[in-house]
This record gives structure tokens, sequence and C-alpha cells, in this order.
């Protein structure tokens, strides 16, 4: 006796095209998907649309040793079954569940209600909700993180036996493919908002974990904290134990971050030996007890330097706190930043929120960004003096800002330029100026003479606005820059305490103004440590005395020192030039002694001089 198949020849081939054709629209979408979920999803939705004998089909994504699986997602007329359905809960289950079968050895398995043993636990249930057959999928490899399966019920017991398994198998590939680039995918997004060396946040998450939490936090009025790190004297630890002991002590302060700070509390390498700490629903007071209870953590911990050494590090932090600090990101940083220095300054392993000075000094910030940016600095000039006859043998340009109050000497705001890394910017507009300034002279066909410029250590590592200023130097109609033979008028000074120990580097750092000709003038002589040996080791054309050893002129001992000096500098064939003269006696003791140059008030103040009247 022949029994009637449910599903009629001509139907089975209409049922296989319709569920190929979803899976071909469910597979055209699967690159689409930027996680598991998001590719398994379509896959089981296109199945229970295209049949209307697939009763259920739900997935699960976990991890690939699990031994319990509950279905993550379902859909279907059947999903009350699949949402009370745990597979593995017990012995028996474990070894007898298709699912958990499937992801053992990869391949599918079919089971048939009714008469497949292994569905004896759930039989009842599932016949109740009118399944009579399962087939299970795996997806991924066992070595993944993570593993996923999906399984799909119908109402007819020979249902997968008469349609085959062939479209479900090549969406499983499809599929396979599709996860392994969407895990692919989250891999490469990790490494790219991890620090490799930490493995806490980059810079550039951090700033975007910073950005949604301050959205939040605004719009919920809640305080929160920022604490900025910093090994002190990490240069040391470096440079004396070794890159590699180095990295182990930025390693391990990451660690200690990591596991003092509250799940919640996030934590990135802001750069260098600098952590950024984000502490959510922080107040100051609270803020300053866990840096401070950082501080002491990490003072108390040892670093390991080698298989017997050990190092010590301390931290100092900047505090800042919103909205106290600041009403955004950019204020609340540089109050953080602020607080830093002043940690620093004030002795390290420290913490520190911004003072009333620091404040300032941000304010101060601010307004020399602002006079950059519309055209405000401009140089005052001070003639310098030969001492034997009283000729204007040359001119200094200091920086000035001009203000709608006023005039801004430079010592109101070179810390500020300093300290938020804008001196570049200060001395390439200063430097251009005081070029086109010198060529206006030229073409006025007035007096040669030297123009000195402060120069810091911060714009010679720009080399592209080192270069720029060397370009504009060249277009200019000044023969006296171009002209190999000529003197060039521009002389650039630098101080030893920006310089200090590295010969090498510092005429690595000035190489480019040497080989264009320009001269050099050591500032402040006599205010350091290692002035003669500088004398020795770079091409000094001048040496410029520092005000507080011209002062000493008028002491017997000061002038010994000073008339050595003016010997010295006659056998090294450099000038010398006295700063801060400030009467006629400094000028005439220092002229008896034989210094070449001076300036000071008791010449001439710093003046400003219209250079567009020249032509």
């Amino acid at each position: 006796m022949t029994v009637a198949n449910p599903l009629a020849d001509a139907t089975v081939q209409a049922e296989r095209e319709a569920l190929t054709a979803a899976l071909l629209q469910a597979a055209a979408h699967l690159a689409q998907g930027q996680d598991a979920e998001g590719i398994l999803r379509p896959f089981c939705e296109a199945l229970v649309a295209a049949s209307r004998h697939i009763r259920l089909a739900w997935m699960w994504l976990g991890a690939p040793d699990t031994t319990i699986i509950r279905p993550a997602y379902v859909v279907g007329p059947a999903h009350e079954y699949a949402q009370a359905l745990v597979l593995g809960a017990d012995e028996a289950t474990r070894s007898l569940s298709p699912g958990l079968r499937a992801l053992a050895n990869g391949r599918p398995v079919m089971a048939t209600v009714r008469s497949d043993p292994t569905f004896a636990p759930w039989r009842a249930e599932a016949l109740r909700h009118g399944l009579e057959v399962s087939v299970s999928f795996s997806f991924g490899e066992a070595n993944d993180n993570q593993r996923g399966l999906v399984a799909i019920y119908a109402d007819q017991a020979d249902y997968f036996t008469r349609l085959g398994l062939n479209p479900f198998v090549a969406f499983q590939h499809l599929a396979q493919v599709a996860l392994t680039q969407a895990a692919l995918r989250e891999r490469l997004n990790t490494l790219a908002t991890l620090d490799s060396l930490t493995g806490l946040l980059n810079r550039g998450a951090m700033q975007a974990a910073l950005e949604g939490h301050h959205a939040q936090a605004q719009c919920q009025r809640q305080a929160y904290c920022l604490l900025l790190l910093d090994i002190d004297r990490f240069k040391l630890i470096n440079d004396g134990y070794g890159h590699v002991v180095g990295d182990n002590v930025i390693r391990d302060v990451g660690k200690v971050l990591q596991e003092m700070l509250r799940p919640e509390d996030r934590v990135g390498r802001w750069g260098g030996e600098e952590f950024l700490c984000l502490l959510p629903g922080t107040d100051c007071a609270t803020g300053n007890r866990v840096a401070e209870d950082l501080r002491a953590r990490i003072m108390d911990h040892t670093f390991p330097a080698g298989t017997v050494r050990t190092v010590r590090a301390t931290v100092s932090q900047g505090l800042a706190c919103f909205p106290t600090d600041g009403r955004n990101i950019e204020e609340l940083l540089n109050h953080a930043d602020m607080g830093l220095y002043e940690a620093k300054r004030d002795g390290r392993n420290r913490v520190a929120r911004a003072s009333d000075r620091g404040r300032s000094l941000f304010a101060t910030a601010q307004q020399l960004e602002a006079a950059l940016t519309s055209g405000q600095v401009r140089p005052a000039y001070q003639p310098i003096i030969a001492l034997s006859d009283g000729h204007i043998m040359a001119k200094e340009a200091l920086a000035r800002i001009i203000t709608p109050e006023g005039v801004l000497e430079t010592e109101h705001f070179i810390e500020a330029a300093d300290r938020f890394q804008w001196l570049h910017r200060l001395d390439h507009d200063m430097i251009g100026q005081v070029i086109e300034h010198c060529a206006a002279e030229r073409k006025a066909r007035r007096p040669r003479i030297a123009y000195f410029v402060n120069v810091s250590i911060d714009l010679l590592h720009h080399a592209e606005r080192v270069q720029d200023l060397l370009d504009r130097i060249t277009r200019t109609t000044m023969p006296c820059c171009t002209d190999t033979d000529a003197e060039k008028p521009l002389v650039i000074e630098i101080t030893e305490r920006q310089f200090l120990g590295d010969f090498d580097a510092v005429r690595r750092t000035l190489a480019p103004f040497l080989a264009f000709g320009i001269r050099l003038a050591l500032d402040d002589f006599g205010s350091g440590y290692s002035s003669f040996r500088y004398l020795t080791e770079l091409p000094f054309a001048f040496v410029k005395l520092d005000r507080g050893l011209v002062k000493r002129v008028r002491t017997a001992q000061g002038r010994r020192i000073l008339r050595g000096l003016q010997d010295l500098a006659g056998d090294l064939g450099f000038r010398t030039i006295a700063e801060g003269v400030e009467d006629e006696d400094c000028a005439d003791a220092l002229a008896a002694i034989g210094i070449d140059w001076a300036q000071g008030h008791y010449f001439a103040a710093p003046r400003f001089e219209d250079t567009h009247e020249t032509g």
C-alpha cells in the first residue's frame, strides 16, 4: 500500500523555488550585516515568510564551548515553543539535542519529532505546536570567539527530505563567509579603538567616549570628572632602563588604573605617558579622593626592570569637574591640562585643579590665539647700541599683542604660549614680520643693521614652518639675505635652557638656519650652567649677557667676571651684548670693560615701526 506524499511533486518544486528565492534575497544582504546577529536574523525571517510549512525558525549566538542554549531570536507561528526552550540544561538533553550535536560536528542535523529518539524530551510540546521535523545548522569554527546556530521547524515530517537540504547548505556557506567577514571587521574596529601597548582605549576612542558621555551628562545635568595623569620623569626611566622597561611601566600603570576604577569609568591612553580617566556621576570632592587613591597606589607599586631589578614611578594629575570647571569638553580638557601643569610645577606626585593663576593662563592663551589669528601680534623693536660710539648696530624684535585696552608685552603671554604649544606659531609669525620689515628697510636704502629674533625649540621642531621662513627670505627683495657673500641681517637668539645637554640634537635642529648662513646669538649668557661648552660646540656670532650679570658690573667681582668674558669673546671671535642697561653709570662701566654692544631702556624702549610708508 502506497501512502500519498503530503507534498505533491508539483508543489515541491514551487516550494523549493520559493525558498531558494527567499534565501537568495537574504544572501544579497549578507554583506550589509555588521555583526553575526544582523546576518542571521534576515535568514530566519526570510524562511518563515517564504513558506507556510515552516512554522518556526530561531537562532542562537554564543561561546564555542557552550553547553546550554537558549534561543536568542525567534520568528514564526510556533514562536511560543522556542521561547521556553532550553537545550543542554541536563546531561540527558545535552547528549540528545540536535542543536548541540550540530554545533559539535559542524554538519546539519535533522530530527523527526514523532520517530526520532533525540526529540523525546520535547516531543509532546513540539507536536502541540504543529512541529513535525527540524533541521539545525551551525556557523563558525570551534576556535572562533563566537558560534552561531539556526534551527528550522516544518509541519510535514518529510519536508526537508523532499525539498533537499542543498539550498540551506548553500546559504550556510554564504552566511559563514559573511560571519567571518563580520568578525574580521569587529577585530579591525577593536584594533582601531585600542592602544596597542596597553589595551586601553586610544586617544580617538577616548575622545569619542568623552563626547558621548558629555552629551548625556548635559541632558541629565549630571556631574562628572576628568583625570589627566602623566608619569613623572618618564624620560629618565625610559633612557636609564631602556624602552622595554619604559613600555612595561606604561602598561602596568594602565593596569593599575583599570583595576582601581569602577566598571562604568573609562580610561584611555591619551598619548605618550599620559592617561585620561572619565569618572561618570562624580563630584569634585569624590574625584579628588579617587585621584589621591590612584596616586598612592602607583607610588607604592614596584615595576619590574629585568629579572632582579625593579623601578618605582609616580604620577602627577590634573583634575577637572563638569560643570564647575567648564561647560564644554575643550574647556574641561584645558583645565585638566592646566591642573597637570601646576602639579608638575609644584613638585610632581600630586593632584591639582587649575588655580586662579591657571585659569588666567588659559584666558591669556585664548587671547593669544585670537591675536595670532587676527594679526594683532606685532614686533616692537629695541635698538642695540655700540658702546664705543653710540651708533645703532642692530635691533631686537620683541613680540607684543595689540588690544583695545593697550599693549601686552611678551612676559604676559609667553608662558601661555609655551604651555599650550603655540610658541612655533608665535615665532613663525614674528620672524615673518621681521623679514618683511627688513625688506622694506633695504628697499628704502636705510643703513644695513642686524635684526635679532628669539626662536624657541618648538619652532625648530616644525620643519615645514622653518622651510616656509627660508623660502620667504629667498623671495624677498633683500639682496643681503640672498647674496651668498653678504652677511645675513637676521640673527636668531636661542637660550641654553632650551637645549641643555644634547649638542648633536642642537646642531641638527639648527641646521636649516645655519646652512642658509643665518647667524646665531646665545641669549641669557651667564644664567645657566653649560654656557661655556655651547660657545665651543656651536658657531655663535653673538653672546648676550644676562641682565642679572650685567647689574653686577657695579661690583669689583662682577667687573672681573665681565672683563674675563669679554677677553674670552675676543679670543673666540664673537661680539658681546649687554642686556638690561638702565642707566648711564652701568653703560659707562660696561664700555670701560670693553663690552661691544648693549641694549636697554637707557638707550631706548622697544617701539613699533611702521614699514608700510617706507616705499
